[in-house]
């Protein structure tokens, strides 16, 4: 067994590998309503923090023309990835370690599509200060980043980390307190006197003003909030919607409707888990609104 792992977790992560409920079909509602199909083929797609290979190898089985590379800090996850991706018989995929936990492979090279698959929220504040950029960096222009099983800052509830309603919205001072004192799960994160430890643990979740704000950060290409492409999807509230169970259909068409309102208004969509993609704006000034893309101020960080 692989050092630090042990078999018991190994057993349950791959059986959310192939649980197809499990990562694949985030993944690939999320590819396929931003971006459309035939736009994968030939493209290199980077999966970053991708851990063993759940959204990568899911991936390079959903887009067999791409190529895949995983990046992950721990040397160990990324060798049982790339023992899956053997077994799996996988020739358009490839994993790689990151140097440092703020820093990626010097020898990569940029990116037509950039993955964070429950990742984003992991990230410590200095850390995303540092990465986020570079990512970016690492994106072509007119690229896609996409961000999605990472819970939403401003969500009510707290359904992630601690279980606990009304924390996002407290200073963390009092919410360290709130989840030391109230918090029934995760008790090596949530009972932790360090706060950075729930911060690990993805206590703060993202949001995309956060998210767009670093990924430009020092005047870098502009980041544009897409909406979806797919057949029958209006705009990111349908796209909510979409993933929605049929019950209670009313009261979700009028979640649906608040939600509309403010992503117009201030471009996010406050719902259990921040899920978005971005197009990254060449240097040149915006012009003609891409497929996908609202040209609307709110919507775009200069």
């Amino acid at each position: 067994m692989e050092h630090g792992i042990s078999f018991n977790w190994l057993c349950e992560a791959i059986s959310r590998i192939e649980d197809p409920e499990y990562v694949l079909r985030a993944i690939q509602r999320q590819l396929f309503a931003f971006v459309l199909p035939q736009e994968f083929v030939g493209a290199r797609v980077l999966d970053f923090g991708s851990g063993i290979g759940g959204s990568t190898l899911g991936m390079a089985e959903l887009l067999p023309s791409s190529q895949i590379i995983g990046i992950d800090l721990d040397a160990n996850l990324v060798r049982l990835g790339r023992h899956l991706a053997a077994n799996r018989h996988l020739s358009n995929v490839e994993f790689k370690v990151s140097p440092a936990a703020n820093a990626i492979p010097r020898t990569i090279r940029p990116f037509d599509y950039i993955m964070l698959s429950a990742v984003f929220e992991h990230l410590l504040p200095d850390e995303r200060r540092l990465l986020m950029p570079q990512l970016w960096d690492l994106l072509k222009p007119s690229g896609v980043l996409f961000v999605n099983q990472t819970p939403h800052r401003w969500f009510p509830c707290d359904t992630h980390s601690t279980g606990l309603w009304g924390i996002n919205y407290l200073p963390d001072k009092l919410a360290h307190s709130y989840a030391r004192r109230f918090s029934s799960r995760s008790p090596s994160i949530n009972q932790s006197p360090d706060w950075n430890v729930h911060l690990r643990g993805g206590l703060r979740g993202g949001s995309e003003r956060e998210l767009i704000r670093w990924l430009t950060a020092d005047g870098r290409a502009p980041a544009v909030i897409m909406q979806p492409v797919a057949q029958g999807l209006r705009d990111r509230a349908d796209y909510w919607l979409s993933s929605t169970s049929p019950r209670y259909p009313s009261l979700k068409k009028g979640i649906a409707w608040l939600f509309r309102v403010t992503d117009y208004l201030f471009a996010t969509i406050p719902a259990v888990n921040l899920d978005v993609a971005v197009r990254k704006v060449g240097r040149r000034a915006p012009g003609k609104p891409r497929d996908g893309t609202l040209p609307i101020r709110s919507r775009t960080h200069h």
